[in-house]
This record gives structure tokens, C-alpha cells and sequence, in this order.
């Protein structure tokens, strides 16, 4: 935990901002066949959007 982090949002942040670089780079090499969108692709840019969405509200 990050120190000077008493409600955790910060630690949040982090762990979230962590998430999202790892499941762009899955989403990368996804899209590196350029093959046809397939339900994987989908919703792994699904979990993103999430992710990207939980960490706009933890920023206002």
C-alpha cells in the first residue's frame, strides 16, 4: 500500500492503471494477425473500457 494512502484510492489507482497496460498488450497482440474480430476481442476491449470507466470515477 502506498504510504499516505488512507482511503486506498491511490493504491486503486495503481492497481488499475497496472490492469489496463496488461490488458492493452493482450489487446495488442491480439490485433497483430489482424484477423477477424472475434468474442475474445471483444471482450477483452470490454474489460478495458471497465477498468478505464472505475478509474475516471476514482480521478474526480
Amino acid at each position: 500500500m502506498i504510504r499516505d494512502d488512507e482511503d486506498g484510492i491511490h493504491t486503486e489507482q495503481l492497481v488499475l492503471m497496472n490492469e489496463i497496460r496488461s490488458d492493452m498488450e493482450k489487446l495488442d497482440t491480439m490485433l497483430e494477425g489482424q484477423g477477424p474480430i472475434t468474442p475474445e476481442l471483444r471482450t477483452q476491449a470490454s474489460m478495458i473500457a471497465d477498468k478505464l470507466d472505475a478509474l475516471s470515477d476514482l480521478m474526480r
